[in-house]
């Protein structure tokens, strides 16, 4: 199994870009790129719990969705 990040249509549901969003929390927008586009191994904590402030997310559920691992 394997966590992709569904923040891209988030922040399409909320209208907001990712500088918006980098705005909104602080954040580089470099890291909320790399969130975006699931190209990091490890998510800061406060990266987290910022983003789903400033996105009004309850549940770090909906942030990500878990899809099998293929071996290409």
């Amino acid at each position: 199994m394997q966590l992709k990040s569904r923040l891209k249509v988030i922040l399409a549901e909320h209208d907001m870009s990712q500088k918006d969003l980098a705005e909104a929390t602080g954040l580089t927008t470099r890291l909320i790129s790399e969130i975006v586009n699931n190209k990091i191994k490890m998510y800061p904590k406060e990266a987290l719990e910022k983003i789903m402030t400033a996105l009004n997310v309850k549940d770090i559920g909906e942030l990500f969705t878990t899809i099998e691992k293929t071996d290409n």
